[in-house]
């Protein structure tokens, strides 16, 4: 079975946030679902679902490419791997489909045509995003499978300036920030819809929210509970890293997307 390759780019502070343009969608197989209030499914980039099967996330250790010091590099590791077991609890108990974090380690993944079934690996490096080498960008590569467009895998690059020093950002917001960015390599897209202002263009934020100023984890460029203007930081801290009731849905539509 081939698979298709997907490019998606997450910030982790406000500041450095860029414009959002709605994708289109192809058309639908019968019965699917790919967009509800606060959630979007990768389907305009090839992935429709989400398969029964069991997903693997490990880690790719860090290299010369990161930047980090060795303590640096165990604090990364350390902070990644308490966030993505918790994040694959969670996916675990939405969808029922099994993830789980490896121990060990992976080898670097750079292409979708040798990445393996089901395994998504995630790593660190100094300024992954391409194009354009932009400080604070985060970037995930996922794969489809085109056989029956499910989430194949793929891999994960986790700017290293989050640890070394150069780019400031809150441990809550990073722990939303990485289940952002396992979010895509599974199928879910950003969530950012064209709000009040009508111009046509999913701008920073614009995503669904409620009183307490929650947008989904998917929202771009850092979203999460209370992550809206104005949140709680005592709530964004409580729930850092958990997806939200609209994440939810959508990881929801994914796996029923495969049964249909």
């Amino acid at each position: 079975m081939t698979v298709k390759k997907k490019i998606v780019r997450s910030v982790g502070v406000v500041a450095a946030a860029a414009g959002l343009v709605a994708l289109s969608n192809p058309a639908y197989a019968a019965g699917d679902v790919y967009k509800g209030t606060g959630w979007r499914i990768l389907s305009g980039r090839g992935i429709e679902s989400l398969s029964p099967d069991p997903y693997v996330i490990k880690i790719v250790k860090p290299g010369a490419g990161s930047k980090l010091t060795a303590a640096q590099a165990r604090t990364a590791e350390a902070q990644l791997r308490a966030q993505l077991k918790k994040s694959a609890a969670q996916l675990t108990s939405v969808t029922g489909t099994k993830f789980t974090l490896a121990s060990g380690y992976q080898k670097e993944v750079t292409a979708c045509s040798t990445a393996e079934r089901h395994v998504i690996a995630v790593g660190m490096k100094y300024r992954p995003f391409t194009p354009g080498n932009k400080p604070g960008y985060s970037q995930a590569h996922p794969c489809s499978a085109s056989g029956n467009q499910s989430a194949w895998g793929g891999w994960i690059w986790m700017d290293s300036e989050y640890w070394n020093g150069s780019w400031k950002i809150d441990p809550y917001r990073l722990r939303n920030l990485i289940s952002h960015e396992l979010g895509h390599s599974i199928g879910l897209d950003h969530a950012n819809t064209d709000g009040s202002d009508a111009n046509r263009t999913a701008d920073p934020y614009e995503c669904a929210t409620n009183s307490s100023k929650d947008l989904p984890v998917m929202c771009s460029p850092n979203g999460g509970h209370a992550m809206g203007k104005g949140g709680s930081v005592t709530r964004g801290k409580k729930y850092a890293g958990q997806y939200t009731k609209w994440d939810i849905a959508g990881l929801k539509a994914l796996k029923a997307n495969f049964s249909r």
